[in-house]
């Protein structure tokens, strides 16, 4: 009974275990991050509190829905749609519905956990701070809550790569429901007619098991002239970027976050924050929120993409070791197409000094720029490091951490280089000049390193 559920637990155990071993220093920059970021939860709590601002716990909830619909999508998308291992279990005598509801058992049991795990430390970092615990009613709404989204999370898997995409209709109506109805009583009552609704999908559920829409390869002229193995690697990871619209997705972030973040910071103190905020609020300058929108676009532009470089090579590490082609090459066209997603990312400034004046320009330029080049010193030898490994998320939250302290460290100190006038400007480019050295001659080789065929794990 439940064989499928215990091969799951305890292969992730397993799983868990090995790459705790072999990048220990990366689940230590997590477990310090999650710690960080539920002390950092707790004391917004508590300025909130002690300034007397009302919390909307309405557009908590649904924020934290929305996020546990996207982690149990992705997890369920992990464990069924493109699992290999699992054709076995379904090609055995036992019940195909049964073995796809212990996945989606073992997916439910793991999506609580999480709430439970994250939720314990809000609740522990509170008390630290000797802040009054919450109603255990409003604690039960929200895991209720969790336990919805993991359903829908399911459906929307289940459903959305298979042939009848129509099948999301139900799914897309409760999710509307919610929005307009989010108390208890609607939650557990929607929560009933998803699970009956996930019943019915299991009938249809190996519909959408490795469906998967096959591209037709065509011969390009392209490849016949491209001879020289720095823009060949060039030419092959744009075509991934442009193929999988990653370039595209870029653009929209940068014109999106360009906009969004320019109108909050021109007008978002008086139309959003409430009155006793927005006084505290009055004080931060413009680039504060130019920091924040460049962190969140370097993330997805450069962090992301300088990893899936390396990260998507899982299969072909082997192949790329042996190629009789100095691996300084290879990287070196890894690092150029780099200025790909940099240019995407351009419109970004355009964007927000439209509502920003002038005088941030020079600082905006400089600091996407410095934001690039540093994700790719850090982002390139370390997916090197760890590629072939199931560490990609783990690897790009850690990452994320470390990019995001030192742009803070940076951030803080841009204030009194811009004091310096035309000096500052001279301290601008130095500091670009020593990046790009610096990921040249260190960052490049030792990727190349990692990456050669006389590395040893």
């Amino acid at each position: 009974m439940l064989e499928t559920y215990n091969t799951l637990v305890l292969q992730s155990l397993r799983n868990l275990k090995k790459n705790m071993t072999t990048a220990p220093v990366l689940y230590l920059i997590f477990i310090i991050m999650i710690v960080f970021s539920t002390l950092f939860l707790g004391v917004i709590s508590l300025v909130l509190i002690e300034n007397d601002l009302f919390i909307d716990l309405d557009t908590l909830l649904f924020l934290i829905i929305f996020f546990f619909i996207l982690k149990s999508s992705h997890d369920f998308y992990q464990h069924f749609t493109k699992s290999e291992y699992l054709t076995y279990a379904l090609s055995s005598p036992i019940s195909q519905k049964k073995t796809i509801f212990e996945v989606f058992l073992m997916n439910f049991w793991f999506q609580l956990g999480i709430w439970v795990l994250f939720s314990t430390l809000y609740t522990v970092s509170i008390l630290l701070l000797r802040l009054p615990v919450g109603v255990s009613f409003l604690y039960l709404t929200f895991t209720v809550g969790v336990m919805l989204a993991t359903v829908l999370g399911t459906l929307i898997v289940l459903h959305y790569f298979s042939q009848y995409k129509y099948r999301l209709i139900p799914v897309g109506g409760m999710l509307c429901l919610l929005y307009f109805f989010p108390s208890l009583v609607s939650i557990l009552l929607l929560l009933g007619v998803s699970l009956i609704y996930l019943y019915i999908s299991l009938f249809f559920a190996l519909d959408s098991y490795q469906f998967v829409k096959r591209k037709t390869w065509k011969q390009e002229r392209t490849q016949l002239w491209l001879t020289h193995p720095i823009l060949a690697v060039f030419y092959k990871e744009v075509i991934i970027l442009w193929r999988e619209k990653i370039l595209f997705s870029i653009l929209f972030s940068a014109v999106v976050l360009g906009i969004g973040i320019g109108y909050i910071a021109r007008f978002g103190i008086t139309q959003f924050l409430p009155e006793n905020l927005a006084k505290f609020a009055e004080g931060i300058p413009p680039e504060t929120y130019a920091f924040f929108g460049i962190y969140i676009l370097t993330i997805h532009a450069a962090v992301f993409v300088s990893l899936s470089f390396f990260l998507n090579e899982e299969k072909t590490l082997w192949l790329l070791r042996h190629m009789p082609i100095h691996m300084m090459k290879i990287v070196s066209g890894k690092a150029l197409t780099i200025s790909m997603p940099f240019l995407c990312s351009i419109p970004f400034i355009a964007y927000f000094t439209a509502f920003i004046p002038g005088q941030s320009l020079l600082f905006i330029i400089w600091f996407l720029l410095f934001s690039f080049i540093a994700s790719m010193i850090l982002c390139f030898p370390l997916g090197a490091r760890y590629a072939g490994r199931k560490s990609d998320i783990l690897l790009l939250y850690s990452v994320s951490l470390m990019i995001f302290i030192i742009l803070s460290i940076m951030y803080s100190l841009s204030s009194t280089i811009t004091s310096m006038g035309i000096f500052g400007l001279v301290v601008y480019m130095l500091l670009v000049l020593l990046e790009i050295t610096f990921f040249v001659f260190v960052s490049m080789k030792q990727t190349a390193k990692y990456l050669s065929i006389q590395y040893t794990n």
